[in-house]
């Protein structure tokens, strides 16, 4: 931290040397297209249109021509292109789990989870992760905003908010474009967008569509094992296949008013990951006895993998009412979400671990209102915010399906805990709830200009939530797979099978309610016209949840978690616009970070402190008109708290209370990550241009629990070690077409991009990262 703070200050220093520094040009553009420096973007970090470099927050932006030169068309191909930003899941495209900063949803999989990084489609919050793995398309820019963002984008936002921001009509002409693609592992996608203006400057449609599919990238090798997958056959697992189109329609039938209505959808149904299992017993068999010899690391033989079907839509409508000092804005927004997984996650034939299925369905409303009031040296923004959403869960598990066979038709035993000395049963399982979640905020923020150069901004909101867990039941069923007994159920439980009788009686439904301050201060002080210094406190919130995978006699519920954050930056550009670095330092307390424990095959929800802090840095230069670079770099140091343990009675424990967590890292978090990205004009004609961009990302070692080393026997302890993938295109561009060859993990790198300890069944799972695939795209502009 002393060389960090050294070098810091050293680069403070030079930025603050006015003779370096350049005063930016005024028009805002998409940073890949501005041919005359780095370019500028604008973005709506504080809920207005703001240039990036004046915004004294940690907001990383990317344009729509960088989108669509670095290939992002979902969530995932975001890893690696932000310092200090993962993304992971087991369940690939379709559930993706942000991490900022080391602040994400842990190692918990839960579907009515809310992740801590708030995500906005168009600024209307979404609740429902699954949706958050919907197609990238038709998009003017992304923004990621680190750091507590506990005043403007108060839901959840303890790790931040990514804001995903789609075109709409300009109202001026008649427009679109259709682009095309085919790669490795057949991979297809199409994307289209058409643009009519109906009344000039006053009325405008605008439609868009995409659709992406691709063959599975984990081989299914059921057949060598002398298996069958009845529901997908012979197909690969991990592949790709998604619909997603979006109608806009935007008014302006005034001056002073601007009306946007957007309607979409979303259809997804891969083939789901399977995983891949490394089996821990000596003679590599598993707790059945069945052995999967050469199985090898992009192979499974899971004979219950089904398709993941998700499916999402939804409405907004964003109104702009210019009122002369003061500028009205309100967002309203409905969506509705649909998950189905068929999840057999022992990897093999054996029926040790299936999900059949996990399913949830998803409904939300929200309205944000706000006021921006504006004058010479004096901004202000306040506004009122309500939420509502509902997430309902019916998941099947079926553990160690061996059993059955062995125990015979009709016995009821699970797993030996009922009746010991007597055969064992599977664990055979019917979970159902249903979580209901209020919120009401009231939010108000003021820049103020306390001296020519020195700005300070504060800002306060006060939240309101109610989590309530209604119709909660958990039925077990014997080895013919006839229901017998309710461990759970509460007073409003649907569907209860007449004759099962209930283990703990019918208990009332659950409610835990919370009201929480949050807020943030900044003083920014312009050095240059060019050059900015920052320092800031924020305070984030994220709201309590009830465990969505409880088979246990009571569900469990963790209070909400908090992050308290302190950082210092800068924003800087030198020689007329050719050079850009930014840079932050940071500091954040964690308190209560929600984290998934499993115990033999049941998941727990727990509940841990601990703190972070480290360093980002981005450059951005044009050294030449034909040649740019971009450049970045993120350190990293998470630690959990001592005197806190999970897993009591673990065999691995060497304390009564569990194993010790002191010291470990967070999840998901190495300590470095870095990119580097140049791109150079090969040729340029009048109006054509060919480039060739490459793009290196390293990210150093990371953990995928919160044990780190001290539990797994297996693999899993040692996390994913350092790895580097590396990318590169070759595009050419004109006026009305372009066309590119683009290739990634071009060395085809092997790593895992998630593991989960299932060391009770016998082995550890693990979601490798995708392998090397290339391909070609063409692009008609009309």
């Amino acid at each position: 931290m002393k060389a960090i703070w050294a070098g810091s200050s050293v680069l403070l220093a030079v930025i603050a040397s006015p003779a370096l520094a350049q005063q930016t040009g005024a028009q805002a553009t998409d940073a890949g297209t501005d041919n005359t420096g780095v370019g500028d973007i604008v973005v709506t970090a504080n809920r207005r249109s703001e240039n990036l470099q004046r915004v004294p927050v940690t907001v990383a932006a990317l344009g729509a021509s960088e989108l669509a030169a670095k290939g992002v068309s979902d969530a995932t191909a975001l890893n690696g292109i932000v310092p200090n930003l993962r993304v992971n899941s087991p369940f690939s495209e379709t559930q993706p789990n942000f991490t900022v900063r080391g602040i994400g949803v842990a190692n918990e999989f839960n579907p009515n989870a809310q992740s801590p990084i708030g995500v906005y489609f168009d600024e209307v919050y979404q609740g429902f992760r699954a949706s958050h793995g919907a197609a990238l398309f038709d998009l003017e820019r992304i923004e990621v905003l680190k750091g507590p963002q506990g005043t403007l984008y108060g839901r959840n936002t303890t790790g931040g908010a990514i804001n995903i921001i789609t075109r709409r009509p300009e109202l001026t002409s008649a427009n679109g474009y259709l682009t095309v693609g085919y790669g490795n592992y057949n991979r297809f996608n199409l994307m289209a967008a058409a643009e009519a203006t109906l009344v000039e400057d006053k009325l405008g449609v605008r439609v868009a569509l995409t659709r992406l599919s691709r063959d599975g990238v984990i081989e299914n090798v059921t057949k060598r094992y002398g298996a069958t997958n009845p529901y997908v056959g012979t197909k690969d697992y991990d592949s790709i296949d998604s619909w997603a189109g979006r109608v806009t329609v935007r008014a302006k039938p005034t001056d002073t008013l601007d009306m946007t209505l957007r309607a979409y959808f979303s259809d997804q149904k891969p083939i789901g990951t399977s995983g891949v299992v490394v089996q821990l017993s000596p003679g590599g068999a598993d707790i059945s006895g069945r052995t999967l010899p050469g199985l090898g690391k992009r192979e499974s033989a899971a004979t219950n993998q089904g398709r993941y079907k998700t499916k999402s839509w939804g409405l907004s409508l964003k109104t702009d009412w210019d009122l002369g000092d003061v500028a009205l804005t309100s967002v309203t927004g409905y969506d509705h979400g649909s998950l189905n997984q068929p999840f057999d996650f022992d990897g093999s034939p054996s029926l040790l671990g299936q999900w059949d299925p996990n399913t949830a369905k998803f409904e939300s409303f929200g309205q944000d209102l706000h006021a921006t009031y504006e004058s010479d040296g004096f901004k202000l923004i306040g506004g009122v915010y309500y939420g509502w959403q509902e997430v309902n869960l019916l998941n099947r598990y079926f553990y160690l399906g061996a059993f059955n066979d062995l125990a015979g038709p009709g016995q009821f035993n699970p797993a030996g805990q009922f009746y010991p000395g007597f055969a064992p049963t599977a664990i055979d399982a019917r979970q159902q709830m249903t979580q209901s979640q209020w919120t009401y905020a009231a939010y108000l923020e003021a820049e103020i200009k306390l001296a020519e150069r020195l700005k300070l901004t504060v800002g306060a909101r006060l939240t309101h939530e109610k989590v309530e867990l209604t119709d909660f039941s958990s039925l077990l069923y014997d080895s013919s797979r006839n229901p017998v007994l309710y461990t759970y159920a509460s007073s409003g439980a649907n569907s209860l099978v007449p004759g099962a009788p209930v283990l703990t009686g019918i208990v009332p439904d659950i409610a835990r309610k919370i009201t929480k301050p949050t807020g943030r201060a900044i003083l920014s002080y312009d050095v240059t016209d060019s050059a900015m210094l920052y320092a800031s406190y924020s305070r984030g919130y994220r709201s309590g949840s009830f465990n969505g995978q409880s088979i246990v006699p009571v569900p469990n519920f963790v209070p909400a978690e908090f992050v308290d954050a302190v950082e210092a930056g800068f924003k800087a550009r030198f020689f007329d616009n050719n050079l850009q670095i930014n840079g932050a330092l940071f500091y954040n307390k964690y308190k209560g970070q929600q984290v998934q424990e499993i115990q033999n095959g049941a998941a727990f929800l727990r509940s841990l402190n601990g703190r972070m802090y480290g360093f980002e840095l981005d450059v951005k230069a044009r050294p030449h008109p034909r040649v740019r670079l971009e450049a970045s770099v993120g350190y990293l140091n998470t630690r959990y708290d001592s005197g806190q343990f999970l897993a009591p009675g673990d065999p691995a424990a060497a304390d009564p209370r569990g194993i010790a967590l002191g010291g470990n890292a967070f999840p998901f978090a190495p300590q470095w990550t870095a990119s580097f990205s140049p791109t150079f004009t090969l040729l340029e004609f009048d109006e054509s241009s060919l480039s060739l961009q490459g793009d290196v990302t390293y990210v150093s070692q990371q953990y995928f629990d919160p044990f780190n080393n001290r539990q797994a026997a297996g693999p899993l302890r040692n996390g994913q070690s350092g790895y580097a993938l590396t990318n590169a295109s070759l595009r050419y561009e004109a006026k009305a077409f372009s066309a590119s060859f683009w290739v990634r993990n071009m060395f085809n790198k092997y790593y895992n991009a998630y593991g989960l300890n299932i060391e009770s069944f016998g082995f550890d799972f693990f979601t490798p990262g995708a392998p090397r695939t290339y391909g070609v795209e063409a692009t008609v502009r009309f």
